[in-house]
């Protein structure tokens, strides 16, 4: 295995199940950082929210962790205001995709 997708329904009460699904994490094996797989992962994520006729994607990512934050501003994702405690005095940010019009997806 080098990689893991997950995902589902929302998690948070403000985000409404009927038109988002939440991506839960990406992760790569270190060693295979830089060869396409979490790009194909996330792929998969897209496909889940085409399939499941969903226009928005949520996701979570420490605010620290600015190796995620940069992989999915690439992919689309923007900041959208929320945020709620992490661990090392650290938030979590919420991140949105926009699946209409977004020429990532």
């Amino acid at each position: 295995m080098v990689g893991i997708l997950a995902m589902g329904p929302p998690l948070d009460a403000d985000v409404d199940a009927a038109v988002v699904g939440q991506l839960y994490q990406i992760h790569v094996d270190p060693s295979r950082w830089g060869q396409g797989i979490g790009g194909r992962l996330h792929a998969a994520f897209v496909q889940f929210l085409r399939d499941a006729s969903l226009v928005t994607g949520v996701l979570e990512a420490w605010e620290r962790n600015s190796r995620a934050q940069a992989f999915y501003a690439r992919h689309g994702w923007r900041p959208d205001g929320h945020h709620r405690p992490g661990p090392g005095d650290a938030n979590y940010v919420r991140l949105r995709l926009e699946r209409t019009g977004s020429p990532q997806v």
